[in-house]
């Protein structure tokens, strides 16, 4: 992971907005937030859903690293690159999941929670990726944070982005940085959710489809 690079953080939000207002009121009482643990096995199980959910922004032509076509093998990739770093705790993968009345009531706690059983089904994830440069080990980035099109306008993506934060404070942890596309409505949705403007950089990048440029306006929070 190097930071500052501005193909690394890209980021698709739950559009949650409606007239202007983060719809909190949204929020599902039935929803779990985990993270996946630092396991091969545990993180392969949920690769397959985890790729469906990227795939699905690349073929809406929605910034985030990748140029059309887009398989789910490239998809699949892209996850599969990052289990190395998932293992030795250099990054988080944090999902969003339907859970039981029980579960929900957990959840309420907000206390760290695990993936114990089979493939869950994934609403959403987010990356955390935690700075490893000895003189940044007070930083994080935010990356990849999706929710699945039909699961949107339910509050999940404000859902993981506070569970994201939880787990940065863990790690000790005292600002997050992340881009993601200039006139986008992830724009106000970072906004909403407390994030800081820092800059736009024009044109940074082709959109999936190839045929424009996006530019990317960077953000940070002090936790």
């Amino acid at each position: 992971m190097t930071f500052g690079s501005p193909e690394s953080t890209i980021v698709q939000e739950d559009t949650m907005i409606e007239n202007g207002v983060i719809a909190d009121n949204l929020n599902p009482s039935h929803i779990s937030l985990k993270v996946c643990p630092p396991s091969s096995e545990a993180y392969r199980a949920i690769v397959p859903q985890l790729a469906t959910l990227l795939k699905s922004c690349i073929d809406a032509n929605i910034t985030m690293n990748f140029i059309q076509p887009f398989s789910i093998e490239d998809a699949s990739a892209f996850w599969l690159s990052a289990e190395e770093n998932v293992v030795q705790k250099k990054q988080f993968v944090i999902i969003a999941q339907e859970s039981s009345e029980d579960e929900a009531d957990d959840n309420d706690s907000r206390h760290e929670q695990h993936v114990q059983r089979g493939p869950p089904v994934i609403l959403g994830c987010v990356i955390l990726y935690l700075a490893q440069l000895p003189n940044a080990k007070h930083r994080a980035e935010v990356g990849k944070l999706i929710v699945g099109r039909e699961h949107r306008k339910r509050g999940i993506g404000k859902m993981l982005v506070d569970r994201m934060e939880d787990e940065a404070r863990k790690h000790g942890r005292k600002i997050l940085v992340l881009d993601t596309e200039t006139g986008s409505g992830a724009e106000l949705f970072y906004e909403r959710v407390g994030y800081s403007k820092a800059g736009v950089i024009p044109d940074a990048t082709l959109a999936p489809d190839g045929k424009q440029y996006t530019s990317y306006t960077y953000f940070y929070k002090r936790l």
